[in-house]
């Protein structure tokens, strides 16, 4: 309708205090190491707010400019995709206005077998586009619309390809490539097992060095966050 885009084209001019004036509800209260994540209204148009500028210390300053760089360039690379938000506004180096999603976390949604199928076939684009998501173990990551359609949010930890000379790099985001897949292997022997195969079970007990890789990185992720919340 004519009124939503020009609902959603005032609702990208907003200024931070104005985003946050019209915050319908917070999904997040922001902290030491996290955003504000709140749901923008503005007339009909929606959207979802992340910002980092009242997150305090060395982290606010430091490290929540690459974080939110992360996101926004991810999202623009995956510019497109049916499935992966829209980014609407990159404020500053602190906050970012991404598309709204009316949907429902994975496993509060009980999603069909399409719905499943949908899913493969959204992560396949995303890695065909060079992004793998890293973190796609975490189940609230995926969410799926009434019609079955689903979602991928949080792109934080995405890996994405190098240059075609990149080999080493390149082997590293295939390795990531491959802990997407087994996050998808686990998403199905969890919450749907009658859609799980042999493989998907082999896979997860495989435990191989890309659960490895995926477990060492989370793990020196938060030895920087210890470091910066004592230090901040």
């Amino acid at each position: 309708m004519p009124q939503d885009r020009t609902d959603l084209q005032a609702l990208q001019g907003l200024t931070r205090v104005q985003l946050h004036a019209h915050a319908r509800q917070y999904y997040k209260a922001g902290g030491r190491t996290e955003p504000e994540v709140a749901l923008v209204v503005y007339g009909e148009a929606r959207a979802v707010f992340k910002d980092y500028a009242r997150t305090p210390g060395w982290f606010g300053r430091v490290l929540a400019p690459v974080l939110i760089w992360r996101e926004a360039s991810a999202l623009r690379r995956l510019a497109g995709i049916t499935g992966i938000p829209k980014i609407y506004r990159q404020l500053d180096a602190r906050g970012v206005l991404i598309e709204y999603l009316p949907a429902t976390p994975w496993p509060q949604a009980r999603p069909s077998e399409v719905a499943y199928e949908r899913l493969e076939a959204l992560v396949q684009a995303m890695h065909e586009r060079g992004v793998a998501h890293c973190d796609l173990r975490a189940p609230s990551n995926m969410l799926v619309g009434d019609d079955g359609t689903p979602y991928i949010v949080d792109f934080v930890a995405r890996v994405c390809r190098g240059q075609v000379w990149n080999l080493p790099w390149n082997w590293v985001f295939r390795q990531f490539v491959g802990a997407d897949e087994s996050a998808l292997a686990k998403l199905r022997v969890r919450f749907a097992p009658s859609l799980a195969t042999a493989a998907d079970r082999a896979l997860l007990a495989e435990r191989g060095p890309v659960e490895r890789v995926a477990r060492a990185i989370g793990e020196r992720t938060r030895e920087i966050v210890r470091f910066f919340v004592r230090s901040g």
